[in-house]
């Protein structure tokens, strides 16, 4: 367990001793620009810091990471058209089928009544009434 764990931690501080190494850069007899890890004796050179570490780019959780396109093409408008056209009709077809329950419901229904308080008899209702 130890070994392994001595391994980790190598790994971990060469990685992060990589990650700050130090570049030179300068310019050549013939002009070219030149990179090196080490320093030439010879010409004056710039020195470079580059982090080889990957950037942390944070998720979002709740919103979109990519932005919708501006202007979409004819047939991706045509195509959001025709799924919202399809989702109003598969809305209506279930309100009318709502509707026609209830209308069967209603004609089901035994005419309405009530009895009178003073003989016990039972008076249908009318539309009138």
């Amino acid at each position: 367990m130890t070994k392994a764990a001595t391994l980790i931690i190598a790994v971990l501080i060469s990685n992060t001793v990589f990650a700050k190494q130090k570049y030179y850069k300068w310019t050549d007899e013939n002009g070219s620009i030149q990179y090196s890890l080490e320093k030439p004796k010879n010409n004056q050179t710039d020195e470079i810091n580059i982090s080889t570490n990957q950037p942390i780019v944070p998720q979002e959780t709740t919103g979109k990471l990519q932005q919708e396109p501006a202007d979409k093409s004819y047939m991706e408008k045509h195509y959001e058209k025709k799924k919202k056209a399809e989702q109003i009709a598969k809305d209506n077809r279930k309100h009318c089928l709502q509707a026609q329950q209830t209308i069967t419901k209603y004609q089901q229904q035994v005419r309405m009544s009530r009895i009178d308080k003073n003989t016990g008899e039972t008076i249908y209702l009318d539309d009138s009434k």
